[in-house]
C-alpha cells in the first residue's frame, strides 16, 4: 500500500506506482523513466514546502538542472510500488546538491543519483543567488552523499575521433515549461546516435549528464559518439561546432 510522503531529518520520502508506459524492449524502466521519477519527487519535495515553479515565478526565478549521475543497481518493472528519497545535501551562493534513493517493495536499494540545480532569472537570463535560507526551506538539508563525493565528477569532451555523428533540429515536443529542450530530452537524441546492438542490448546501467547551454525551438544541433572501453560519450554542439550544449557519458 502506497503511503503519504512524509519529511524526516531533512529527507523527503513518498512512494510510487510504476507503469508499463515507462519499460523499453526489456519490460524494465529505462534511465529516461527513472530520471524523470526522480525530477518527480524533487518537485514533490519542492511542492511539500511550498517552494515549486510556480511559487518562484513570481520572483522571476525558476530551476534549472546542470548535472545528473544515475547508478541503477537493480532494475525496476512496470506496476511495481517503489519508495523514493530525496534532500538537499550542499548549497552554495549558485547551487544545490540534491541526492536520491530508490528501494523496492522489498526494501533492496535499487537507484542512486546525485544532481546539480541554480536558480535562474527569467528577466536577465542570467544565474540567480541561492537564498541564505534554502536548507531551512526545503525542512534541513542532510549531509549524506550517496556516491561518497562532494561535487559531481567534471564531464569534458573526449579528444579521440568520434565513431558516429548527427544532426537533430529541436521540435515543439522537445520543449519544456521554461520553452528549453527538456532536460531527458537530450537522452533521447544521445541514444539515436548508440550502436544497434548497444542500444538493443541490456540497459546501460550508469549515465552522467552535463547540461551547458540550452536549446531551444529550431535550433539544429550537431551530436558526436565516441567510445573509450565501455563507456560511450556522446557530445551535444551547435550546427557550427562553436557552442557546447551538453556532454553524456552511458556505459
Amino acid at each position: 500500500m502506497l503511503s503519504q510522503p512524509k519529511l524526516e531529518n531533512g529527507i523527503f520520502e513518498d512512494t510510487y506506482t510504476t507503469s508499463f508506459a515507462q519499460t523499453g524492449i526489456h519490460d524494465v524502466l529505462t534511465n529516461k523513466s527513472l530520471l524523470s521519477i526522480l525530477e518527480n519527487i524533487a518537485g514533490r519535495h519542492s511542492a511539500y514546502v511550498h517552494f515549486t515553479f510556480s511559487d518562484i515565478s513570481k520572483y522571476n526565478l525558476t530551476w534549472v538542472l546542470l548535472n545528473w549521475k544515475l547508478k541503477v543497481l537493480k532494475r525496476i518493472k512496470g506496476e511495481e510500488n517503489i519508495r523514493i528519497q530525496t534532500w538537499g545535501r550542499i548549497a552554495t551562493r549558485i547551487f544545490v546538491l540534491r541526492d536520491f534513493k530508490i528501494y523496492d517493495e522489498q526494501g533492496n536499494l535499487c537507484v542512486i543519483a546525485t544532481s546539480k540545480w541554480c536558480l535562474v532569472d527569467t528577466t536577465k537570463g542570467k544565474i540567480a543567488k541561492i537564498p541564505d535560507n534554502i536548507g531551512e526551506v526545503y525542512g534541513g538539508f542532510n549531509a549524506d552523499s550517496v556516491f561518497g563525493i562532494e561535487d559531481l565528477p567534471k564531464l569534458t569532451e573526449p579528444t579521440s575521433s568520434p565513431i558516429a555523428s548527427d544532426t537533430y533540429k529541436i521540435r515543439r515536443f522537445d520543449l519544456d515549461l521554461n520553452k528549453h529542450v527538456h532536460n531527458l530530452n537530450y537522452l533521447n537524441i544521445a541514444y539515436e546516435l548508440l550502436p544497434e546492438d548497444v542500444y538493443d542490448g541490456e540497459e546501460l546501467n550508469n549515465v552522467e549528464i552535463l547540461y551547458k547551454r540550452e536549446l531551444k525551438y529550431g535550433d539544429v544541433v550537431k551530436s558526436y559518439l565516441y567510445k573509450d572501453n565501455d563507456v560511450y560519450t556522446v557530445v551535444l554542439k551547435s550546427q557550427d561546432d562553436s557552442g557546447l550544449h551538453s556532454i553524456i557519458k552511458l556505459y
